[in-house]
């Protein structure tokens, strides 16, 4: 079972405002307020509770494993090699890397025995970068390397991962609520909810020495 809680956004605009607008005004309300939930949304797949207001994220799931990365403080190489390698056979083939952007940036100085960078640009056919042979993705809410925290995910998150749209976002119009005040009322909602349905698809990267 995978919960569908309400998101909810409430907008009120002069009654003025609307009728001097040089341009679609409602058009940008909707498009904040979509972004809005968006934002919303991608912190709970990542630290959501799974509470009745929210979906359940990646990391807060207990039955997801993780590996260590072999330093306390530090993101290493041979941490993210025994990431990828934890990962089932089955799940490897559609699996990527995610962490933020700030993890990314450590990622991209560490290197091989060899001398060379892990992270590879990619170049052919529109072929993207990758980490150890492994695309990845950035993930803004995912947290930044420190002892005892989780800053790398890697797994098929499409098997995985489920994420339902139990309604799509609808907008309501209220010219009446406010009307002595010279407000209109803009009413967004959406139904949205996430969970873990496959564990053993994901895998999580611990700053730890083991």
């Amino acid at each position: 079972e995978i919960k569908a809680p309400e998101m909810y956004a409430r907008i009120a605009v002069s009654q003025q405002m609307l009728e001097d607008s040089g341009y679609d005004l409602l058009a940008e309300l909707r498009e904040d307020a979509t972004e809005q939930f968006a934002v919303k949304e991608g912190l709970e797949y990542i630290s959501g509770t799974n509470a009745s207001n929210q979906g359940e994220g990646v990391l807060t799931n207990g039955s997801i494993s993780y590996t260590a990365s072999g330093e306390a403080a530090a993101i290493t190489a041979d941490g993210l090699m025994d990431l990828i390698h934890a990962l089932k056979t089955g799940y490897s083939a559609g699996a990527v890397l995610g962490f933020n952007r700030s993890t990314l940036g450590a990622i991209r100085k560490l290197k091989d025995g060899m001398g060379g960078y892990l992270w590879t640009p990619g170049i052919a056919n529109a072929a993207p970068n990758t980490i150890l042979g492994v695309p990845y993705v950035e993930m803004a809410d995912m947290p930044d390397i420190a002892a005892g925290t989780y800053p790398v995910i890697y797994g098929d998150f499409r098997r995985g991962y489920k994420i339902v749209d139990r309604i799509g976002i609808s907008f309501q119009t209220d010219f009446t609520t406010e009307a002595d005040n010279g407000l209109v009322i803009f009413r967004a909602r959406k139904r949205s909810g996430s969970a873990v349905v496959l564990p053993e698809a994901i895998r999580k990267l611990k700053i730890a020495v083991s």
